[in-house]
């Protein structure tokens, strides 16, 4: 008997939708369809990747299938349950349910029929897949106490990131980096935290400095992660907050900008730059996401923003690197800001393009057309461009194009995975929305604001010869 006969026995009629998301496990149905686990990315939040449409998710809480969500990996937007993860797949991995003209909460429920319907010995196969994906252990909670945090040592690897002592003791960053020490035990050939320091003084350890970021959830003043940096370290300690938690620079008085940057590093060397350009004002608040985003930590960013102390013509400045992610980090922060003025939902459309579906209720009908004239402009100058240009360079430029599907029930864009169309689109959802008031999108001239800074001094050194 098939979990379909079972469910169908206990509800005739409609099987609930918490039924059907407590019987089938996104991580089963993933592999069902074609993706395969990555183990090198560990178990404790399983990574999946379908090689055909360049999907890689990841999955929370896998060990529950009644409580697992899942993420696009780059793309906090595309997230949520079994229900999202199908929905927003429809025109690829699901493509064969997603029937036209039909109710599309019907084809999602198709695939969780499908699914359910399967024979038990396959369902078994997925389910030992499964297993041998998921992690079963408890996760690690942090805790200060496991680290030997220090005063900032003189002679640390920021010196080798060309940040000076004047800017990370300026206002914004004072106090706010440590000097964190690991213990490696020889006779054992691993690392010990630092409780096992504490209870073996004795013990002969070979000790390596790091330099630790705080971060911080926005709800309580504890310490709720640290970035651990170094030459070859570049991690988040063991139970780090790395969902919703944020490094913060020190409040200003009154703030008049502020700046969110994927890293601690970027953010001193920004600061470091308007030191060098003559800005000394302590005026700004500096975030660092860790190398990723989140929508738990867009909230709790706002959450900062909203509490803090401002001027009246206070701005974000949104300076994530200068790069195809970069530009992606900032369409989904707009695209989250905008969650109620106008929906944008993530749905996967294959290789190397992120779609995005708009919303069609005539509620939105003003701002979506004006949107749609604003691709279909973007659209003439890149063809515009194409047909004077080369042949090669022709080619590459109409790559750069911004697709309109358009169904009765449904509009998809398909942006290319492109600085220019990235850029073009996030600019236009600012200024149609009146968000460009508040917000501006601030890039470095290189990748990022580090390399802006080595250069910055590389150039002035060389002028002083």
């Amino acid at each position: 008997m098939t979990k379909f006969d079972e469910l169908k026995k206990r509800f005739p009629n409609l099987i609930p939708v918490q039924e059907l998301r407590s019987n089938v496990s996104i991580v089963e149905l993933a592999i069902h369809y074609g993706y395969l686990p990555k183990l090198h990315k560990g178990k404790t939040r399983p990574v999946l990747e379908h090689v055909v449409y360049n999907d890689v998710i990841l999955i929370k809480n896998a060990q529950d299938a009644s409580q697992q969500v899942y993420q696009r990996l780059g793309n906090f937007a595309d997230s949520g349950t079994i229900i999202n993860f199908i929905r927003n797949r429809l025109s690829t991995v699901f493509s064969s349910f997603n029937k036209s003209g039909e109710d599309e909460f019907r084809n999602i429920v198709s695939v969780l029929y499908d699914y359910l319907r399967v024979d038990p010995s396959q369902v078994n196969l997925n389910r030992q897949a499964t297993d041998q994906l998921v992690e079963r252990k408890p996760k690690s909670v942090f805790s200060l106490d496991l680290f030997e945090l220090r005063p900032l040592e003189k002679d640390n690897y920021l010196k080798t990131r060309h940040i000076s002592l004047k800017t990370i003791n300026s206002p914004e960053f004072i106090d706010k980096i440590a000097t964190q020490i690991t213990y490696f035990d020889p006779q054992k050939h691993q690392i010990v935290d630092f409780t096992t320091i504490k209870d073996n003084p004795q013990h002969k350890y070979i000790l390596f400095s790091n330099v630790a970021f705080p971060y911080y959830d926005g709800v309580s003043t504890e310490v709720t992660g640290l970035e651990i940096r170094n030459d070859n370290v570049k991690l988040h300690a063991p139970g780090s907050d790395k969902t919703s938690s944020v490094f913060v620079s020190n409040l200003p008085p009154k703030a008049e900008q502020f700046f969110i940057l994927e890293s601690a590093i970027d953010a001193l060397s920004h600061k470091q730059l308007r030191n060098l350009r003559g800005d000394t004002k302590f005026n700004s608040v500096y975030f660092s996401t860790g190398g990723h985003l989140t929508s738990e930590q867009v909230n709790t960013i706002t959450k900062y923003i909203d509490t803090s102390a401002k001027v009246y013509t206070w701005k974000i400045n949104l300076a994530f690197d200068n790069d195809v992610k970069g530009f992606a980090y900032d369409l989904q922060f707009i695209q989250q800001l905008l969650a109620t003025k106008f929906p944008i939902r993530s749905v996967s459309v294959g290789k190397y393009k992120i779609g995005l579906a708009l919303p069609t209720h005539e509620t939105y009908r003003a701002f979506r057309e004006d949107l749609l004239n604003r691709i279909k402009a973007y659209n003439e100058m890149i063809l515009g461009q194409s047909s004077i240009s080369l042949n090669a360079n022709a080619t590459e430029l109409t790559d750069l194009l911004i697709s309109i599907d358009q169904t009765t029930d449904q509009l998809v864009l398909s942006l290319p995975e492109a600085n220019l169309p990235l850029s073009y689109f996030t600019k236009s959802l600012l200024e149609l929305s009146g968000l460009n008031k508040r917000i501006c999108i601030n890039k470095s001239t290189s990748k990022d604001f580090n390399q802006d800074l080595q250069q910055e001094i590389l150039t002035t050194s060389g002028l002083g010869n």
